[in-house]
This record gives structure tokens, sequence and C-alpha cells, in this order.
């Protein structure tokens, strides 16, 4: 608590300031000797009480109190004088002056009043932190943070506890109790989006201090072995590093964020720090795709329960303690651009529309079996409408959609024949020339080829090796071949004459 005494005689305030400091050797005293000095340490101190007497050269304490009643409408003023004068009284009620004591005051009727007015601040203060550390977090406004508490921040970190709705409030006071008693400064609020995440602000850090790194841990981690004893209480952390900078303070935050996500991996009821968010571990980003890609073949060539297994097994082999949340991010997010993809498919084979899938936010998950649940669910139902739309559509026209889209891949008949159609890759192949008057492999080339032509007009940056790749060619010389067969000239020649026809700025 910051006191500030104001009194111009030298034994009266010292009196007062001994009375102070008797009550509590730990308060923040300072003094004044009239009024105009007490408005510089208004300014710079910013006290949470004022005890002032009244008569004193150049501002008096009746104006005192009417500049802190304008300009420091929390802090609290009392004034203490040696006149028992109802006209002074009087001017005090107006200024709202808390309390009017005469001389000599009595030690213990002050210590009572400090020990009312230390409670009232402390919970003002901790209100106007929470209030200042949630506009400076979400709004990047400083305004509301008391000039004297930011120069008291120092070192802070973030930590962010998950925690079942049931139990907030008592994990809210279980953090109160646990880290007072580590003589920690810190506030806590309840994120704005996450409204099972509370967010504890510890500050006045020693950023090189590995022991009071310890001491952040430690307490945190009596919270959750506390919060076991709460029933069906699930509590788990993730703790940012220490910053110096205020500015850093989102960052700050979502390092703790980052942190927490490991808690799908390595499971809750744990901390995890930033250190250990940061630890290097390597995958094949590879095999996200080769596994995407599979999923989607068998999605859309009606395999949905082999899609469904290909799905599991694929998350129950990668997400282990090895797995960096990037990458579990980064298979959700493609599981998910993957399946819009199929749902563009059906919407396009029928008249109702399907919805499109929002990413999925790990934050809201709890578990990974909740993600594989998610799109095992979307996948079973884009199956039925896949079959459903299967009955209703010709076979033929439904392989022309199939190539139009996936001509990039290898694509053969037969293997159309027996994993979508179950039917005879001979009796398909007739099926198809009948209908379209052409064979498959002649279809699937001139698909290619116009792909082909469309992309070299349209970027002339590609290479002729990247456009042959680009429409399913393995073998570049056979596409040039090909490609002079259908248009009567090479790719080359086409983009070098493509080329030099167009018109040039003049």
């Amino acid at each position: 608590m910051r006191i500030l005494v104001v009194d111009d005689e030298y034994f009266s305030r010292k009196a007062l300031v001994q009375i102070v400091q008797d009550w509590n050797p730990q308060a923040h005293v300072c003094e004044a000797e009239d009024g105009q000095e007490a408005i510089e340490q208004l300014h710079n101190v910013n006290p949470h009480l004022v005890l002032s007497d009244i008569r004193m050269p150049i501002l008096d304490g009746i104006g005192l109190a009417a500049y802190i009643h304008e300009h420091h409408g929390d802090t609290i003023n009392i004034i203490i004088s040696g006149y028992d004068d109802f006209k002074y009284a009087q001017q005090a009620i107006r200024y709202k002056v808390e309390h009017y004591l005469l001389k000599p005051v009595d030690k213990e009727h002050i210590w009572s009043l400090l020990k009312q007015y230390s409670h009232q601040t402390e919970l003002s203060s901790e209100k106007r932190m929470e209030e200042g550390f949630a506009a400076l977090l979400y709004e990047g406004t400083t305004s509301k943070l008391d000039p004297v508490d930011m120069d008291d921040i120092g070192g802070y970190a973030i930590a962010i506890l998950r925690v079942n709705a049931d139990y907030k409030e008592p994990v809210k006071q279980l953090i109160k109790k646990t880290l007072s008693a580590c003589s920690l400064r810190f506030v806590t609020i309840v994120d704005r989006r996450y409204s099972g995440m509370l967010l504890v602000w510890m500050y006045e850090l020693n950023p090189g201090s590995a022991a009071g790194a310890a001491v952040n841990q430690e307490g945190l981690k009596q919270i959750i072995r506390d919060a076991l004893h709460m029933g069906e209480c699930h509590v788990c952390v993730g703790i940012s590093g220490v910053h110096t900078d205020i500015k850093e303070l989102t960052a700050c935050y979502k390092e703790a964020k980052s942190a927490l996500l490991y808690r799908l991996i390595s499971g809750d009821k744990r901390i995890y720090d930033a250190e250990y968010a940061a630890m290097n571990r390597p995958f094949n980003y590879g095999a996200i795709d080769e596994w995407i890609s599979g999923l989607y073949h068998k999605l859309v060539k009606y395999q949905t329960k082999e899609a469904v297994e290909t799905l599991s097994h694929f998350f129950a082999n990668v997400v282990e303690p090895t797995l960096s949340v990037n990458v579990l991010h980064d298979m959700c997010a493609k599981v998910t651009t993957m399946l819009n993809s199929v749902i563009e498919l059906t919407n396009a084979r029928s008249d109702a529309a399907e919805a499109y899938l929002e990413q999925i936010d790990l934050h809201e998950v709890d578990a990974v079996q909740d993600i594989i649940d998610e799109f095992t669910q979307v996948m079973i139902r884009l199956g039925e409408r896949l079959a459903q739309n299967r009955a209703k559509t010709d076979m033929i026209e439904d392989i022309q959609y199939y190539v139009q889209h996936h001509y990039q891949q290898d694509i053969m008949l037969e293997d159309l024949a027996k994993t979508m159609y179950y039917t005879d890759p001979t009796y398909l192949s007739r099926l198809f020339k009948k209908k379209t008057g052409m064979r498959f492999s002649q279809f699937l080339l001139s698909v290619r080829m116009h792909n082909a032509k469309a992309m070299l007009e349209n970027d002339t940056s590609l290479s002729i090796s990247e456009v042959s790749s680009a429409v399913g060619f393995n073998d570049y010389s056979y596409f040039i071949q090909m490609y002079k067969k259908c248009f009567g000239e090479t790719p080359g020649k086409y983009k070098s004459s493509n080329h030099s026809n167009k018109p040039t700025d003049s």
C-alpha cells in the first residue's frame, strides 16, 4: 500500500510516518511538507491513501483535498488537524474527504483505518490490474494500467490453466491462495475467447533467475495437485518464458497457448512450458500429403469404411510425445481441406448443399480422439451422400467428372472398374466408348492436353517440364510427342510463338 503523509510540522509528520510503519513495515510511505509538494508526489507515486494536515503554507489541506477530488478520485483522503472547526469539516465533506480526525490522533484508530482501507485498496488494485492486463493483451493499450504499476512490472510470464467449467471459480481461489503463499505478484482473468481458460499474469519476476522460474512452476504444480482433490476437476497448464518488454505481451500469451496444446499429445494434469514447446521435433511432412491423398481416393471411390480406418490408424501412430503440435495442427487443417473438396464434389452432384467445414480450433478440443470422432462422423455422412448420388448418376458421366477433376493423377480404367464400380473392366471399357465415341485413354489424354494448353496460355513462367508433371505425365518426351499430335506443334514452339504475339506497352 502506498501512503502519502503531508504536514508542514516536521515532528508531527515524522510521528505519523512512524505510526504507519509500526502498522506495516512493508508499507511504502512518502512525505510532503505542503500541499504543492504533495501534488508532485501524487504524480510521481500515485498513493492509495493521503494523510494530510489542514493548515500548511503555499497550498493548505482543503486546497489539496479539492485537487485530489478532481484529479485522483480513487485516492483515499484523510485529514488530521489540530483545528476543531466546523467550517473546515464542511469543506472536507464537500471534497469527499473520508475522515476528519483531530490531533492528537489515537494510534489504534489510525491502525484500524489503515487495515480497513488496505483491504479495500488491495481489491481495487487487483481489479485495476485485471482490467489493465486485459486491455493491454486484447486491445494493446496501457491506458488502464497505473503508471506506477507499469514501472513495477519488470519481468513477467503468463500461465494459462485449462479447467473444466464447473471448477473454474474454485480453481481461481486456489490460484490466489497458492501463488500468494509463494509471494508472487499476479492477476487472474478468464480468457475472452476460451471460457475454460484462466490467464495468470505473473509479474515482478527476475528474468535471469532460475530460482524464480522454479517458484512459478512449483506454485502451479501445487495447484494441479490440490485440484485433484476436487472430484472431477482437471487442470492443465501452459506457461510462457519470462519477458521484460511489455510490447511482447501478445507473443508471451501465444507462447503459453502453444505450450498448453501439448496436453493433446502428452496428457493433461501437467505443466508444459515454452522451453518444452520449442524442442525440435522433426517430422516427415510428405507422409501427411500421401496419407491425405489416400484418404481422399478411398472416400471418392466409396470406400468409406477403409477411409475411416486409415484416419484412425494414422492419428494413432503419429500422435505421440515426439510429435509437434504444429504437425497436429497441419494434419487437421489438411484433413479439413480435403473433406471440403469432397463436399464440393457431393454438392456438384446433388441439389442439397452440404455446409463446408471450418478449421478445428485445437484449444477447444479435449482430446485427440474427439478430433478423430468429428472427422469420422463427417466422412460417414459424406460416404452416404456419395453413395446416394452414385445411384442417381450415370456411371460414364461420373467417370468423366472424376477424370476432369483428377487428371493430374495416375488414372486407369481397370482400377476404377474394380474399386469404384465393382464391374468388369472390359465391359466398362466398351460402355465408355459406346457412350462417348472414344476410348477411355483418348478421353484422359484429351483432358490432360487441353489443361496443359490452358496452363501454357495463362502462366508463361511455367517450364514445359513443370506443365508436363502438372497434368500427370511422368515421361517428358512422351508429353511433347502427345502435345504435338493433338495440336500440330510442340509445346515449346507454341509457348514461344504465343509469348511473342502478346502486345507490348508502347
